[in-house]
């Protein structure tokens, strides 16, 4: 055994040594993080704020409460019970990993500085008296049961992330003592390691790596980059799967049935192993893993995966079509890690596919994974007011340990309720609460896992206080079926100190570099007099300001993409130091856009010279700037000075794309799509709709806000008619924006020869109410007398009089002169008898006539099918409301 063991630790050892010697240089780079800015009205900005807001407002002690723990320290602060970081389950410590990569990338906020710098100097004193350079929230037990193959959760995907963590804060500001704690782990875990393969051999360590070993590969290939220390290289080799990694070496497809973020993880490993060697095999398995799952496994949002688990190629339509499968679609964490993968391979290659998918990955797939208070709550980005720096401060200058009391306050004064998982309040002790027999290597160890640390049940928890729309309330999965809303997702939305699972980590890690791909920048290895010194990539449209000190420019972006006429808008502006050099703006025209329609202008004039462009020293392999076209990149050449403005044009296309999947049954099913964003239809089941797909642009149109109200009843502060499904009631109005749309409803004259939306209202008006977001619904009577949403044929006059019921407008005195006030009496309107229509029942006493409390989500359009209509939104900025990702188009007959 031990003969054997050595045999084939020096066949690899070789193949590390081989790969190191290759050359590797990485001509594109990105932007420190604190030289880029979003526009605080944007989006992002309103997304990084809940996200800054939610970090501020963990208690410090708290979350260094399960390190200090196992390494016998006291522990002042509360348990975050009943969630992943409960004392007692066994993945506690992962969101320390995910938090200190966060706060790594904002370092140039104080309280975040201060925060992070307290809890790496916690993490340091837990490290030392572990001793041997040993830190984890859990004891080395588990790792001993790992070695034995018995059940454990994932201790070296806990480890992977508290290193990445500490090395981001290296990397970005510049922690000594965090990357000299990185080091003593890798030594300690490379002895452990090295020990188990003398004892066990290689296939048992190989069976070992069947349990979920995180980006162990990415963080020590990361490591040896920065130490050049070899003992690195050769532990990051050990953490590589040949079962997985071989298959994609040979441009198999090896997906079906994986686990997907056990395996993404794997892939970013693969990443950084070409990057610290060379290694050829290393491109060509990342290049083919995102071939393969962007064109065979893959969503409309960019996303993939059913229940966590990849299924077989070209056939992701069961995923959606089947409910129950449709409510665990697309894992968070597995787009996070796809971000990754894509900036990897652009930063690689220039090639523009890479930003494509990184654009329709983060619009669909991340924005809109938090519980973002309405935009009509004044629609203000978040404002943090924290005093916590200040203790923080006096904390480090009087060399107190607890914290306890920074955790009493959050950001936004939310009220945050605490519940405890039965069992497990009394925390004192050492060894771990006792736990059920889990498989660790059968299909389901995750899910049985998740069911025993997660207390209450995902239905039970949408109606706490706890996960309202605010800070720290994210989602696990991405519902992508019919009339599903994000939180009836099988986790549904989580709560801020109760949840905690692997997707909280890496969406507090997401949020925190949201600007970090904007813009990119290539410097010319040799330069010719008078010639460009530099490229700047400007790959995403995102409002937002670049600081480039070294090229002495400042860049301002202000851009959208709901623009007039489906159109993407950018104006990029400059600000010029003197005696700045010749650069070339490398524009990203995108693939969505329509060929030959895109117009770019350079202080006003329109520029012809978007032809291909590549400086002599670049050692790309293709060209990176190309003919002004769908999926380029234009090449502005020029030296930039104060006032230079470059505005481009970007007509998108509108188009239904197919799902993947080869089956004939279900190529009707689609998602329409509006450049990079995926429109969801607003709806509550049916996904239905009869119109030609090729020709899709000419059944959109856009959505107006004319004629819309709100009936609040008379006398009382907060009865509103309202819909529930088709139903109609009154009753109090609810949070979130989706209850806000139950509660508002299109006036339509139907006095004149066409409905037409009531622009003013006078006495006696026949009307009726229609639904705001579902188009051709109107309050109706049913047989039995009761108000309901039915659909009618198009609104047509004829069909409404003859077929339906009318509400005719009876204005009456308010009795407070600020309102208009109306009386809604349901009439028999029979177009065919010339006679008075009969009364049938009145609605409600008077109703007060307010401002429509619904909204649209920005980006909302109208679809137009043969015999019904509905309201699309993009998907990153749907929140609460039930939504249809992708449509059955049926031909018209």
């Amino acid at each position: 055994m031990r003969k054997s063991v050595l045999i084939n630790l020096s066949v690899f050892l070789v193949s590390v040594i081989s790969g190191a010697a290759e050359s590797f240089s990485q001509d594109i780079s990105p932007f420190p993080p604190h030289d880029v800015r979003l526009d605080a009205t944007s989006l992002g900005a309103r997304a990084m704020a809940l996200n800054k807001d939610y970090m501020l407002s963990l208690n410090v002690d708290s979350l260094l409460l399960t390190f200090r723990r196992n390494a016998g320290l006291p522990t002042p602060g509360d348990p975050f019970a009943g969630s992943w970081e409960d004392p007692a389950c066994e993945v506690r410590g992962q969101f320390m990993g995910h938090y200190l990569s966060a706060t790594a990338r904002l370092q140039d906020d104080a309280d975040i500085a201060s925060r992070s710098t307290f809890i790496i100097a916690g993490l340091k004193k837990a490290q030392d008296k572990l001793g041997g350079g040993y830190l984890s929230a859990f004891p080395t037990e588990h790792f001993d049961r790992l070695q034995n193959l018995q059940p454990v959760w994932a201790p070296y995907y806990v480890i992977h992330k508290v290193m990445a963590g500490l090395l981001d804060h290296h990397t970005f500001a510049h922690n000594q003592v965090a990357l000299q704690m990185v080091v003593d782990m890798a030594a300690y875990f490379g002895k452990r390691v090295d020990d188990t393969l003398q004892i066990n051999g290689t296939d048992h360590w190989h069976e070992m790596l069947n349990n979920e070993f995180g980006g162990m590969s990415e963080v020590l290939h990361n490591l040896y980059k920065v130490t050049q220390d070899k003992a690195h290289l050769r532990l990051a080799g050990l953490f590589v799967k040949p079962s997985f990694y071989e298959p994609l070496v040979a441009l198999q497809d090896p997906l079906p049935g994986l686990h997907a973020n056990t395996h993404l993880a794997q892939v970013n490993g693969f990443a950084a192993q070409y990057e610290a060697t060379g290694d050829k095999d290393a491109l060509t398995a990342v290049e083919h893993f995102f071939n393969v799952i962007t064109h065979h496994h893959s969503y409309a949002t960019g996303g993939s995966n059913d229940g966590e688990f990849w299924g077989p190629a070209d056939q992701v339509a069961d995923a959606i079509s089947q409910q129950q499968h449709a409510l665990d679609t697309e894992e968070t964490c597995t787009q996070y890690n796809m971000l990754k993968v894509a900036r990897y391979l652009f930063s690689w290659t220039g090639n523009g596919t890479y930003a494509d998918y990184y654009e329709r990955a983060i619009m669909n797939g991340l924005l809109g994974t938090q519980r973002m208070p309405a935009f009509d709550l004044e629609n203000k980005v978040l404002e943090n007011q924290h005093e916590q720096h200040q203790h923080l401060a006096a904390a480090q200058e009087t060399g107190v340990d607890s914290m306890l009391q920074l955790g009493s306050k959050t950001g936004n004064d939310m009220s945050v309720s605490r519940r405890h998982l039965q069992g497990t309040d009394d925390l004192s002790g050492g060894v771990d609460a006792a736990l059920s027999p889990l498989d660790a290597y059968s299909a389901n160890w995750r899910q049985a896992a998740f069911a025993q640390f997660t207390g209450l049940g995902a239905g039970q928890l949408q109606e706490e206080p706890e996960n309202a729309p605010g800070p720290g309330v994210v989602l696990y999965l991405l519902p992508l079926g019919a009339g599903q809303s994000k939180g009836q997702s099988s986790h549904g939305w989580g709560t801020p100190l109760h949840s905690f699972w692997c997707c909280y980590g890496s969406s507090v890690e997401s949020f925190a570099k949201l600007q970090d791909s904007i813009y990119f920048y290539r410097l010319y290895q040799a330069k010719q007099p008078g010639g460009p010194v530099a490229d700047l990539y400007i790959n995403q449209l995102v409002s937002s300001s670049l600081t480039w000190p070294e090229q002495g420019l400042t860049i301002n972006q202000t851009a959208t993409l709901h623009g007039p006429n489906n159109t993407a808008l950018t104006k990029i502006s400059f600000m010029a130091e003197t005696g700045t050099d010749m650069i070339v703006v490398q524009l990203r025209i995108p693939s969505w856009v329509a060929e030959g329609a895109s117009q770019v202008r350079l202080n006003g004039q329109t520029w012809r010279e978007c032809h291909q462009h590549q400086s002599a020293a670049s050692n790309l392999g293709s060209p990176v700037g190309t003919a002004l076209s769908a999926g380029s990149y234009c090449s502005i050449k020029g030296v930039f000075k104060t006032g230079d403005v470059i505005t481009a044009k970007l007509p998108m296309i509108m188009r239904a794309e197919t799902v993947q999947d080869n089956r004939p049954q279900f190529q009707s099913l689609k998602a329409v799509m509006a450049g990079p964003m995926l429109l969801a239809g607003l709806t509550d089941d049916s996904r239905k709709i009869t119109a030609n797909a090729s020709n899709l642009a000419s059944h959109v149109s856009e959505v107006s806000t004319e004629g819309l109200v709100s009936l609040r009843l008379q006398g009382s502060p907060d009865i509103y008619l309202q819909q529930l499904g088709t139903q109609v009631m009154a009753g109090p109005l609810q949070q979130g924006n989706a209850a806000a749309m139950a509660a508002t409803f299109r006036m339509l004259d139907i006095s004149a020869s066409e409905a037409r939306p009531l622009t003013q209202m006078s006495d006696g008006q026949q009307l009726v109410l229609e639904s705001m977001h579902r188009p051709g619904h109107v309050i109706m009577q049913d047989s039995q007398g009761q108000l309901s949403l039915q659909l009618t044929q198009n609104l047509q006059i004829d069909h409404l009089r003859s077929h339906g019921l009318a509400m005719q407008l009876s204005l009456s005195n308010a009795a407070d002169a600020n309102e208009t006030t109306v009386r809604l009496q349901m009439m028999r309107v029979n177009a065919m008898q010339d006679q008075a229509p009969a009364k049938m029942s009145i609605v409600g006493d008077d109703w007060v006539v307010e401002t429509y409390k619904g909204r649209y989500p920005e980006g909302s359009k109208a679809l137009h099918g043969q015999d019904r209509s509905y309201i699309i939104s993009p998907l990153g900025n749907i929140v609460d409301e039930k939504y249809t990702a992708y449509f059955d188009f049926q031909m018209p007959l």
